[in-house]
């Protein structure tokens, strides 16, 4: 074998490739470890993934492509796959080598991606993966067999065990061009590709035959870019496939057929009969994958992942909240009084406590989704959503978006790019943000922790469980909507998915995947909410109120309280006091001024003007609210949360403060109705300003950002509206 070198001056750079679910990111992961890097290709929403890794024959650079079952692209991860293999992306270097990842278990599939690498002239190695799942299914495939009938290099490989890694590092370097099989085609094809190959100029005989036959199976771009525009080939190419029509001939069907037929001989070569029988992930698919029961079963898994969410975690977000208390107390002892010490104790600190608390439930939520991701599950759960989208109008592919909305509607929405239909896209892009991301996490656990602390752990997670499920069936009534008020009826597009091999979550692999998460999540509270925070306390803070204001709300409160006097009356006054300048000055504030302009509209939801201020910020970011509420209520109520006892027994202070505002009556701004109310606003309404600039992008224009706006915000007023009005005339508000 001739080893593979690099140029003079750079590494060997080797590209992964290998279909969806195949084991390329766990194998690169097993390759570069925390030597990488992680983008998006320019100009397409597409993950670019690259690291360095120390081999014998020296430094290899790995590129890991985008998963494709083919080089004839279908999609946008299919393209930039083809276009960096055959060289055609100016932002990527063209591979010396590649490593094609091959899944044991399913391995004729597998094998038709090969072939078409086979025939890019490029080095090739085979990492055959998944070959302890053959090995169990009773279909033990030979290695060295393997290599024989491809002629390069086979290195079985488990990635996230390492075993085989340093085997393929040396392969790598003795990696060589695979022969190119004799594909057995029609004869009239053959005649054909050689017709068109005279037409080809600038290429070799051999590759002019090549290149002819895969324009005639459907091929294009690529490598074949500048062939396929020379005027005598596309002329020549127009009539061969005239007569090839003429003969009854498909020559893309002809290809993928001589294509199965040439891997149906490698296979039998390499491997035994499969055994009679059904095999254990067929008896498990027989259930999750049933259209009641599949259903039931991922229900309960959510219900449980949310229920873990409440009876596990309770302690580190006490522990976080309690060092939250504690470094307001150091820095404000170590400032002097002033706005100053406000803005860094009331303010930032606050602020962003307010959001970072709830950092090991978002943490927890991602380490669940991770391993569901990576046991295979989720596409089952795709799987089975398909039937329930396709009733509502939706198409299949609608699902991934929809998912990955659940972390973040953007990126959600602009997955919906591989939908291939306008109005499947559209109807996508309407209903993702109805799907509860994490933003809305910390308003969940914030409103549910303060209302429902004293319940069961099992009924904390009903109602969480109900907030998405509210989500769910707002998209599901939003699309049969859009599905209705089509006047033209299209055919509904297939939906093929790839169910990956059943197996043990990778802890290195889910780990990476809940920090990378989280920390996305810290670095937006390090820096958005920051910036946000400081601008809410300004606006809660400033303009400060008069004196005689401020000395009024005191002597009244003062009043109040020595009328009927408790048993400490001196320390009563005084709290009283504190909660009455604080109260006064935020009434004052240009907070407190935007609250009373809209508290006419939210106040039939149930809804005081504090919480107006909250959901305004929230329109900036839906976390944000948590931290408008931490800023107001240390601003609104100094007091709040001192009390001995209520720190003795480890509660919230900012849910204890909740709990304690009351409104000018003396009735409660917080009740149980009020956080149903509050709830469903969050699920329903449209309130994330990047979410509405990436719509207008993705669709050109603000028309469908606009709709989408006003629409999913006013369905949140009417449903609230009716939550807060039927229910305070049964159970009094």
């Amino acid at each position: 074998m001739n080893a593979v070198a690099a140029p003079a001056g750079r590494p060997l750079v080797v590209a992964l490739a290998g279909n969806p679910n195949a084991g390329k990111t766990t194998l690169f992961n097993a390759l570069t470890g925390l030597r990488q890097k992680v983008a998006n290709y320019p100009g397409v929403t597409v993950e670019k993934k690259s690291g360095r890794c120390h081999a014998p024959g020296g430094d290899v650079d790995v590129i890991d492509l985008p998963g494709a079952y083919s080089l004839v692209a279908n999609s946008p991860d299919e393209a930039v796959t083809a276009a960096i293999l055959t060289g055609q992306r100016a932002d990527t270097p063209a591979p010396d080598a590649i490593v094609a990842v091959v899944d044991a278990s399913n391995l004729s599939r597998n094998l038709f991606l090969v072939s078409q690498l086979i025939e890019l002239g490029r080095p090739l190695v085979i990492a055959l993966t998944m070959v302890d799942v053959a090995a169990r299914r009773g279909q033990p495939i030979d290695a060295p067999a393997l290599a024989r009938a491809l002629g390069v290099p086979v290195v079985p490989v488990t990635g996230h065990r390492r075993h085989g890694v340093d085997r393929l590092l040396v392969a790598l370097h003795q990696a060589v061009v695979a022969p190119t099989p004799v594909w057995p085609l029609p004869e009239a094809l053959w005649e054909e590709a050689h017709e068109l190959s005279r037409s080809i100029a600038d290429l070799p005989e051999p590759l002019r035959v090549a290149a002819a036959r895969r324009l005639l199976a459907g091929e294009s771009g690529g490598d074949l870019a500048a062939v396929e525009r020379q005027p005598a080939v596309v002329a020549a190419l127009a009539r061969s496939r005239a007569r090839l029509h003429n003969l009854g001939i498909d020559a893309m069907q002809a290809d993928i057929e001589a294509r199965y037929r040439w891997i149906d001989g490698v296979v039998g070569g390499v491997r035994g009969e499969r055994p009679v029988g059904r095999t254990l992930s067929e008896r498990v698919d027989a259930v999750l994958l049933h259209p009641v029961a599949g259903l039931g079963v991922f229900a309960l898994i959510m219900f449980a992942l949310f229920m873990t969410l409440f009876a596990y975690v309770g302690p580190l977000v006490d522990g976080i909240d309690a060092i939250v208390g504690w470094l307001q107390a150091e820095v404000g002892d170590a400032m002097s009084a002033g706005p100053l010490r406000d803005l860094v104790v009331d303010g930032v600190i606050a602020g962003v406590g307010s959001v970072i608390v709830f950092v090991p439930q978002i943490a927890l939520l991602y380490l669940f989704l991770a391993a569901l991701e990576d046991s295979g599950y989720l596409a089952r759960a795709a799987f089975l959503m398909d039937r329930v989208l396709a009733g509502v109008g939706l198409h299949g592919k609608s699902f991934i978006p929809l998912l990955s909305s659940f972390a973040c509607a953007i990126p959600g929405i602009m997955a919906a790019r591989t939908i291939e239909r306008a109005r499947d896209r559209l109807a996508t892009i309407l209903v993702a943000p109805f799907m509860s991301c994490s933003a809305r996490l910390p308003v969940y656990l914030l409103v549910i922790g303060a209302f429902l602390a004293g319940q069961s752990a099992w009924i904390q997670a009903l109602a969480m469980l109900g907030c998405y499920v509210l989500g769910i069936l707002a998209a599901v009534g939003t699309a049969l909507a859009f599905k209705l008020m089509g006047a033209k009826r299209e055919r509904a597009q297939a939906f093929v998915l790839e169910l990956p091999t059943y197996k043990a979550p990778q802890p290195s692999l889910v780990a990476r995947q809940m920090w990378t998460n989280t920390a996305q999540f810290l670095t937006k509270a390090g820096t958005t909410i920051f910036c946000l925070s400081v601008l809410l306390w300004a606006m809660a803070y400033y303009p400060r109120a008069p004196q005689e204001r401020v000395d009024a709300a005191m002597a009244r409160a003062e009043a109040e309280v020595r009328a009927s006097p408790p048993a400490d009356v001196d320390a009563a006054v005084e709290r009283a006091r504190e909660h009455a300048a604080g109260h006064a000055q935020l009434e004052h504030s240009v907070a407190g001024r935007i609250g009373h302009a809209i508290e006419p509209v939210i106040a039939p939801l149930g809804f005081e003007w504090k919480i107006g201020v909250g959901l305004i910020g929230a329109f900036a970011a839906r976390e944000v609210f948590n931290a408008t509420l931490g800023i107001i209520y240390a601003v609104g109520d100094p007091g709040a949360g001192d009390d001995d006892d209520e720190i003795a027994a480890n509660e919230d202070r900012l849910v204890t403060a909740l709990r304690a505002d009351r409104r000018d009556d003396g009735s409660p701004v917080w009740t149980p109705l009020v956080a149903v109310s509050l709830l469903a606003w969050f699920v329903l309404a449209m309130q994330c300003i990047s979410t509405t600039a990436v719509v207008r992008r993705e669709t050109g224009g603000w028309t469908v950002p606009l709709i989408q706006l006003a629409y999913m915000n006013a369905l949140a007023w009417a449903v609230c509206f009716a939550i807060y009005q039927v229910g305070s005339r049964i159970w009094g508000g």
